[in-house]
């Protein structure tokens, strides 16, 4: 098995989600989260340490919301609510994106599944 990945999900009062878009293509946006690092001490961390290294936000009561095997990789996302305020050396674009946006990039079909997994 690939080593075991985290997603958060960040939404704001307007009912959109907080994307990260792919690295060499701005217009393509997925959740926050990345791969989960031998120094992290469980899945929790590496999703607290992937938000802040891609958003610069700091993340908090987060609640496990959805856990599956992706594309031969264990994967958890979570729900948890912020403090901060964006910024980011990282070369990829953060911003408020819908629904639609994060079904239509290039983890959509996991996103299809989180999102009836909680009810979305």
């Amino acid at each position: 098995m690939k080593q075991p990945s985290v997603s958060v999900v960040l939404r704001n009062s307007d009912g959109l989600f907080l994307g990260v878009s792919r690295k060499d293509d701005h217009t393509k946006f997925g959740l926050v989260g990345g791969k989960v690092e031998p120094t992290d001490p469980n899945m929790l961390m590496a999703a607290i340490r992937e938000t802040k290294e891609e958003t610069g936000l700091d993340i908090y009561d987060l609640e496990l919301v959805f856990e599956t095997e992706w594309k031969g990789r264990y994967q958890q996302t979570f729900l948890a609510k912020w403090k901060g305020y964006i910024h980011t050396d990282e070369p990829h674009v953060v911003k408020w994106v819908t629904k639609d946006e994060l079904i239509n990039g290039p983890f959509g079909e996991y996103n299809i599944n989180l999102f009836n997994e909680m009810g979305i």
